[in-house]
């Protein structure tokens, strides 16, 4: 101990000598160990973190697949046979969600997410309660006592975490409500990883086979299953087919529609679409530690070229290779934990950085923090960056040969050709690797831009969005409803600054909007067709407000209210679909095959919008009035509405005014989820603009890096070989022959480095296609100008020594030595 003492002693005064190239290093060094210990913490919290359920690794997702896409819900019936007859799982259970106005009654209403779960949802989670207990069996039933259990958020939030809250009663959409119990912290349906809006409150479900909702076509539900001890995905997935397959042969379902049922691993369905991002990362970041690695290894070996006689002396003395090794291990690894110290400072700051940023698609972002499991990294990485950036210098040195450093050293002080070789191909390395980094930026650059060139279907900008629900209580007549939204949205418009204004079902970009079969007027239905439409609900001047564009027809007028005939706009997707040649004008359909629904004349047609994502093939959607739902659906009044305000000025002066006319009308229904359609496009496009940040960053540092590399390199080059340029300029070279030979010799390098960084390239960039929009991998646009850049930067590099060594008196560089 007193010789390691002793030796870091000797490390940290000799680096102290020398603050230039300590703190150079030490910088270096703290990038590269700190945007790795920033990623790592990300890839800990979002892919390796256990998901907070008992035994997570045995649950998993269960929904239908129709013609091979994936992501469908269930129906009652369905998920009854799959609870019934997949044996694999221990417990299944489904939910739907929804949202409830909370309150006491005096104007404090909130308006929260809410889930409403059938018998065996808690065990599918398999914790214990925060407080109190679960549902109880008699809870579970149609017309059972009206309770509750609350998130753990929404507990500690509203309610200070008091446990007294437990057999007390609030007010659920006016309606009271017995809370029985409190989920724990982060423990929610899966789902809410990839939502803004957590889950916070949950009401029991009946599902039984008499339920009135029962019909196999009301596709709703999601559903989760805990698979029993020793059960594999892979069975439950090959009985859950026999289930699909007997429904075909029953005649239930028609064979045309293949439908399909599929059990998701949990992990995969939370994070599955995002891994491959953030290992491209995770790659990324990697290739900026090698890159400083790279660095700093260099910046050792051009040192040590001025160490090389004080090594011999120590050998000469008596001093073992072992102990010289140690002595130079020793200065590399104080510099590996001051880079992991200021590695670690800037680690955190990232990390507190891409939590600000909040990207809305990346699920469990929120809890990314640097933890004990973080610190051990950065301390591992911080070791081994210094045994791999201090061997080489290590070994080199540790073998003193005083004939060899005459013959090569002597008054050129060339520092000795192998040694110049293995600095340049560090060099090489540097650039190639900045190319294949700089490449997968560019290609996400590209990816963003393509995305933000899609037409959604609607102006984002200058809007207002905020979401507001009646309850049940208190506006049991569906006029109520109709009459409180149009008057709301008359009441908007007259506001100052307000464009227009108008009320919705479900904006674009905010969640799937679903289905509803239809019937053709004069077309027989057929069992193998399903003749469908998203269905959207809207006020007049919904169309006008969200900017979107009219092909032909008209859009709805105030006179399209209850009473009036029937009518419909639909999407161009849904006209070209079922009338196509332009026959959609003045076409009847109904919703569903029951024959007591009016037709719906259609009497206009839309622009496609992009409604569930933005990389979606344009949906089939109709448009129906508000105010004529009831009568065209049979159904009761849409007491959800998301309220939308064009603006001339900022949108978000708008809240209180709007808050206001709300709270007026009535001051138990909140308003909700306020935000712009410019944050609803951003949230979209979350995950693609986080992952370009960080590659572009990433990008930049390594191309800093490797620009300082080989500036290192080349200055080092010339600084020991003036007393050549010395020779070569007094035997008559001029200042533009020393200029080519020293950028001559840069140029080799930078042309190597390049060609290497361009073959990787083409091969990595194949492992990003999952990642790409709208570019292919090999990208010939990308690939011309990163090549391009990097070689000018890398040039320009070469060229500023090269320059100082030109512009060098012959006579000064003859007397150097």
């Amino acid at each position: 101990m007193d010789l390691l003492r002793q030796e870091v002693h000797h490390a940290i005064r000799r680096l102290g000598r020398r603050p230039a190239f300590t703190a150079i290093a030490l910088l270096t060094l703290g990038l590269g160990i700190g945007a790795n210990a920033a990623i790592y913490s990300v890839i800990r919290g979002v892919l390796l973190r256990p998901l907070p359920y008992g035994e997570p690794d045995r649950l998993a997702l269960v929904m239908n697949t129709r013609a091979g896409e994936t992501g469908s819900w269930l129906s009652e019936p369905e998920a009854l046979e799959y609870r019934e007859g997949v044996s694999s799982f221990e417990h299944f259970a489904v939910w739907s969600a929804g949202t409830a106005n909370i309150g006491s009654g005096s104007g404090d209403a909130e308006r929260v997410a809410t889930a409403s779960v059938s018998e065996g949802m808690f065990e599918v989670f398999g914790v214990e309660p925060a407080a109190g207990r679960y549902f109880a069996a008699e809870e579970w039933r149609r017309g059972g006592p009206p309770v509750v259990v609350l998130g753990h958020a929404l507990w500690q939030r509203r309610f200070g975490g008091d446990r007294d809250i437990v057999g007390t009663d609030i007010l659920v959409n006016n309606t009271a409500r017995t809370v029985v119990g409190v989920l724990p912290a982060a423990v929610s349906v899966p789902l809410d990883y990839e939502s803004t809006v957590p889950t916070e409150l949950y009401m029991p479900l009946p599902l039984a086979a008499d339920s009135l909702l029962g019909e196999r076509g009301s596709h709703y539900l999601y559903g989760m299953a805990r698979l029993r001890a020793g059960a594999t995905i892979a069975r439950a997935n090959a009985e859950l087919d026999l289930i699909t397959r007997r429904w075909v042969t029953d005649g239930l379902v028609h064979a045309a529609a293949e439908l399909g049922a599929l059990a998701e691993p949990l992990r995969d369905a939370v994070v599955g679409n995002v891994r491959p991002l953030l290992l491209l990362v995770a790659g990324a970041v990697g290739f900026v530690l090698l890159i400083a690695c790279a660095n700093v290894a260099n910046l050792l070996l051009a040192r040590a070229e001025e160490r090389r006689r004080e090594v011999a002396v120590r050998a000469s003395l008596g001093a073992s290779r072992a102990r010289i090794m140690a002595q130079l291990l020793t200065e590399s690894g104080v510099l590996a934990v001051g880079g992991g110290a200021l590695g670690l400072l800037i680690a955190l700051a990232g990390v507190r950085g891409l939590v600000a940023l909040d990207p809305a698609s990346i699920p469990r972002i929120g809890d990314v923090h640097l933890d004990g499991a973080a610190l051990v990294f950065t301390a591992t990485v911080s070791l081994l960056a210094g045994v791999l950036f201090g061997l080489v210098p290590a070994l080199q040195l540790s073998r003193p040969d005083l004939n060899t450093e005459l013959r090569e050293g002597g008054r050129s002080m060339s520092g000795g050709r192998a040694r110049q070789r293995f600095r340049s191909g560090l060099v090489v390395a540097e650039l190639a690797l900045s190319v294949m980094l700089v490449i997968g930026a560019g290609l996400m650059i590209r990816t963003f831009a393509a995305l933000r060139q899609i037409d959604l279907g609607f102006d984002q900008q200058s809007a207002l969005t905020a979401e507001l629900s009646l309850p049940l209580a208190g506006y049991e007549d569906a006029i109520r409803v109709e009459r409180f939204f149009g008057e709301l949205v008359d009441e908007v418009r007259q506001l100052p600054g307000v464009v227009s204004a108008a009320a919705g079902r479900l904006l674009p970009l905010t969640g799937e909007i679903g289905n509803w079969s239809i019937t053709i007027e004069g077309q027989a239905r057929r069992p193998e067709e399903n003749p469908n439409g998203d269905w959207q609900i809207v006020t007049d001047g919904y169309f006008e407000t969200m900017g979107m564009r009219l092909l032909s027809g008209r859009l709805f007028e105030p006179a399209d209210r209850r009473g009036a005939p029937p009518v419909a706009v639909i999407s161009r997707a849904m006209a070209d679909t079922y009338w196509p040649g332009g026959r959609a004008l003045g076409s009847r359909f109904r919703l569903g095959t029951d024959p007591n629904r009016p037709w719906i004349t259609i009497v206009g047609v839309v622009e496609d919008v992009r409604h569930n994502a933005a990389t979606e093939t344009p949906r089939t959607e109709m448009y129906v009035p508000h105010a004529q739902w009831v009568e065209a659906s049979t159904s009761g009044a849409r007491r959800t509405m998301v309220l939308v305000a064009r603006t001339a000025a900022d949108p978000l002066a708008l809240v209180p005014r709007i808050r206001e006319l709300v709270r007026r009308r009535d001051a138990d229904v909140p308003l909700s989820n306020v935000r712009t359609l410019d944050d609803i496009v951003a949230a979209e496009f979350s995950s693609t603009t986080f992952v370009m940040l960080l590659l572009a960053v990433f990008a930049g540092v390594a191309l800093t890096l490797a620009a300082i590399g080989i500036y290192g390199v080349i200055s080092y080059s010339v600084s020991q070989r003036t007393h050549e340029m010395g020779i070569r300029m007094a035997l008559g070279a001029t200042s533009s022959d020393v200029l080519r030979l020293v950028v001559g010799g840069g140029a080799a390098l930078v042309g190597v480095g390049i060609a290497v960084g361009l073959g990787g390239s083409l091969a990595i960039s194949r492992l990003m296609t999952s990642a790409l929009y709208g570019v292919a991998p090999i990208d010939p646009l990308t690939f011309t100008i990163v090549p391009a850049l990097l070689g000018s930067v890398a040039l320009l590099a070469c060229w500023v020594p090269s320059r100082r060594a030109a512009a060098t008196p012959p006579v000064v560089a003859l007397r150097s030595d």
